[in-house]
């Protein structure tokens, strides 16, 4: 079983008492860094100020770059997949 560790985070001037595996403190950690980050820079640029406005759109974004990573990742996994199969059949044609 996995070491569980406290971890307290503030996410939009928000405390939370977290209780998590310790290989994932530091991604906890980091990803409410980035959440705070990207709220700050919202409010800057987009001059919005809603707590829930500017959450709503950091989640947005965030939602987004994951959405297009996966596509990213599934192209890629389908190009190597392709060109495993051509090697495949390259390979079995020479052992023939």
């Amino acid at each position: 079983m996995a070491e569980k560790v406290p971890c307290n985070i503030v996410v939009a001037h928000e405390p939370f008492s977290l209780t998590v595996g310790k290989e994932e403190e530091e991604f906890v950690r980091k990803a409410a860094k980035l959440i705070n980050e990207k709220m700050d820079s919202y409010r800057e640029t987009k001059k919005v100020h809603s707590h829930q406005r500017l959450l709503a759109l950091v989640a947005l974004d965030f939602v987004m770059s994951n959405l297009k990573f996966d596509a990213k990742h599934n192209d890629l996994q389908m190009s190597v997949t392709g060109k495993i199969a051509e090697l495949d059949k390259l390979l079995s044609s020479v052992i023939e």
